[in-house]
């Protein structure tokens, strides 16, 4: 079966390994800034989403499916040789890795996640493509507010690539990640994981302090560090970034 998620490694094989997964319209130019720090003491598997990046570009619904991510993310551990490893998720790619962390305890350590609307908030099916195209007009995925050409506070060289990559995304790609936002919702994994989990919270994206304040309500014991970064905390506030997951990781 054709392998349908791209990743890149970096670092020592024999350290301990993460999995690192970016969000939606990213690519693994996302770590960037983290890649340095985390790669002196851990194995790195940088894995690309479903049409994006080097990934492959599928049309076929049933791709875009938590069953498909768990079944690919257990494909390039198998195929890289790693017993266990820590996750990762950024963004979108934090439901992802919630929901594998939950299928394969075994398999995982420790699992760490940014601020994610579709792991713990509240996002309606299809939401993200509804202003990529207006009525005669040509999809352009810039009229996205999710688009990395609108981020502020980040690298030329990381914005540069990142737009890059969103830019030669295809509509069908957005349209059915989009759809999968709806079925990322993570927090009633939380009790029951087996994984410490940490919440690295960028705490300028206001909409989603609603939610660490619901979360940290209901799991008294959930681990939060916040920083004064936005959505992308791993790369507004990277050295902070960088020390907390190191710090929550070599403390297993």
């Amino acid at each position: 079966m054709t392998q349908r998620l791209s990743f890149e490694t970096c670092g020592d094989p024999a350290h301990p390994a993460v999995m690192l997964l970016h969000g939606f319209m990213s690519c693994n130019a996302q770590w960037m800034p983290n890649v340095n720090a985390l790669s002196r003491r851990y194995y790195l598997v940088m894995v690309e989403l479903l049409g994006h990046g080097k990934s492959v570009r599928s049309s076929d619904p049933s791709d875009y499916s938590i069953t498909t991510y768990t079944r690919e993310f257990e494909r390039i551990r198998t195929q890289l040789g790693i017993d266990a490893w820590h996750l990762i998720g950024q963004s979108y790619g934090a439901g992802l890795v919630l929901h594998y962390a939950s299928a394969h305890p075994e398999q995982c350590r420790r699992v760490v996640v940014t601020n994610s609307r579709s792991a713990f908030g509240r996002i309606g099916r299809g939401s993200r493509t509804r202003r990529a195209r207006s009525p005669g007009t040509q999809f352009d995925p810039r009229r996205l507010p999710f688009h990395p050409i609108h981020a502020r506070r980040v690298p030329d060289a990381v914005k540069t690539a990142m737009v890059r990559s969103a830019d030669a995304m295809s509509e069908t790609t957005i349209e059915l990640s989009g759809g999968l936002a709806s079925d990322l919702a993570a927090s009633h994994l939380l009790a029951d994981l087996s994984a410490d989990v940490l919440i690295v919270n960028g705490v300028y994206e206001k909409a989603f302090q609603a939610d660490i304040e619901t979360l940290t309500a209901c799991y008294k014991d959930l681990k939060v560090t916040r920083l004064e970064a936005g959505h992308s905390v791993n790369i507004e506030a990277a050295a902070a970034f960088n020390d907390a997951v190191l710090e929550f990781l070599d403390n297993l």
